[in-house]
Parts: structure tokens; C-alpha cells; sequence
């Protein structure tokens, strides 16, 4: 008895493990990432009705914002607004000019970004080239 070698049966254990993996795998759950899809309503032309005490900031789907013919990237929206809160009188009205498939995030940060200058009078406009 002393002679023989102690053998562990691996079979079992691989059958274990087997069925520990796929119960794993039929009971978890696949998230994947949703996005939230924003669809613009289309207009048939960009002539706006513009007073004299609006400023216009452009986003366009490439994420380019143009404010003033000076273009500036979703990176550098810091540097923006920057430039916007110099520029901008808190009493006008800031036009967003939108492009329909812009992603909605960018849309929301610029928002944000205004708003916590002080800009409350913010109005959104589909964009068309």
C-alpha cells in the first residue's frame, strides 16, 4: 500500500468547473452601451429672425463649434467659454445652433457650460448648411 502513488482524479474537477462557467454565463447579464439618439426637427431654410441682442454659437456634428468665424473643437470648450463670457452681455440671447447629428452630450455640456456663466436666455435652432 505504502508503494502506491496517490492519485487525484482530475475528471470531476474539470466537470465542476465546466458547470460553474456556464452557469456563470447563462446567469449574467450583457450590458452594452445604449446611446440616446437625438433627432433634430428639419427646417427648410436657416433664416432666422435675429435682433440685435442675440449672439449665435454653432455645433456642428463634427464636433466644431464656430462662435463669431472663429472655430473651436469640444476640447477646447474651456478656452470658449472662456472668450464667451468676455464677449457675451448676460442679457442676450444665445442661439444654439445645432446640427442634427450632433451628439447629445456635446449639446448638453455646451449648456451647462453657459448656463453656469449666468446665461439663462438660451435658445436651440436646427443648423442647416
Amino acid at each position: 500500500n505504502k508503494d502506491r502513488a496517490l492519485s487525484i482524479e482530475i475528471t470531476p474537477l474539470i466537470d465542476i468547473v465546466f458547470l460553474l462557467v456556464i452557469f456563470f454565463v447563462v446567469t449574467s447579464k450583457i450590458e452594452t452601451n445604449q446611446y440616446l439618439t437625438l433627432d433634430l426637427p428639419k427646417t427648410e431654410s436657416f433664416a432666422s429672425t435675429v435682433s440685435n441682442n442675440t449672439q449665435n454659437i454653432i455645433l456642428l456634428d463634427s464636433g466644431k463649434l464656430i462662435v463669431n468665424d472663429q472655430e473651436f473643437s469640444m476640447t477646447e470648450i474651456d478656452l470658449l467659454i472662456a472668450g464667451v463670457n468676455a464677449s457675451f452681455s448676460k442679457s442676450e440671447v444665445v442661439i444654439l445652433s445645432i446640427e442634427s447629428k450632433a451628439y447629445h452630450e456635446w449639446v448638453i455640456a455646451l449648456m451647462d457650460a453657459l448656463q453656469q456663466l449666468g446665461f439663462q436666455n438660451l435658445q436651440i435652432k436646427t443648423y442647416n448648411d
